[in-house]
């Protein structure tokens, strides 16, 4: 199902459009696909943008600007419940698609606590972020919420680890079952010596 984005003008929905179409552009000029008659919107003002699974709104040289959450934009990636504002309407945009895939990577980020890993600092402040559904911070940027360009990147799929990855990792969770095994297996012993028992 495509995305949508539902026409808002004082605080009250005046109509919801499909985005179906690679470019969907909105403006007061009858020829647009979304066309709102009201002398504060340019005749092209914006449009929204397919990309993938991903949608985009990028100002058309407006005379008022577009705005999305309160931020004059050029282009902008849309998340789910984004609001665009031109002149004194609202488009709020819409996209199940990308809400539902958010909930199933909430969902899949239930960390496992019965299996031990191996992790450094870099990947342990990366899976804290996701836990708190975040995105791990790139180099000298903040951790964020996940963005419209992160989902796009996610729903391009990530290759499956190699099966040499997949052997380290085990070896590693072997290796730290062996040595959990074998100090368990000492203090006990020290245990005995210490009370006596032989």
């Amino acid at each position: 199902m495509p995305a949508t984005v539902t026409i808002i003008f004082g605080g009250q929905e005046q109509q919801t459009f499909a985005l179906e179409k690679p470019s969907t552009v909105v403006g007061r000029d009858p020829t647009c696909d979304i066309q709102i008659d009201n002398l504060g919107i340019s005749r092209n003002h914006c449009q929204f943008l397919r990309r993938g699974s991903a949608y985009v709104v990028q100002d058309m040289n407006s005379s008022n600007g577009t705005f999305v959450n309160g931020k004059r934009i050029a282009e902008h990636y849309l998340n789910d419940q984004d609001e665009v504002v031109i002149g004194k309407y609202t488009l709020k945009f819409r996209n199940d698609e990308q809400a539902a895939q958010a909930q199933a990577a909430e969902k899949k980020e239930v960390p496992d606590t019965l299996n031990t890993y191996v992790m450094d600092g870099a990947k342990i402040q990366e899976q804290l972020a996701r836990m708190r559904g975040q995105t791990a911070p790139a180099p000298g940027r903040p951790a964020g919420p996940m963005t419209a360009r992160d989902f796009a990147k996610a729903m391009d799929g990530v290759a499956p680890p190699s099966a040499a990855a997949a052997a380290k990792v085990q070896l590693y969770q072997t290796l730290f079952a062996i040595s959990f095994i074998v100090n368990i297996l000492l203090v006990t012993l020290l245990i005995m010596k210490v009370a006596g028992v032989f």
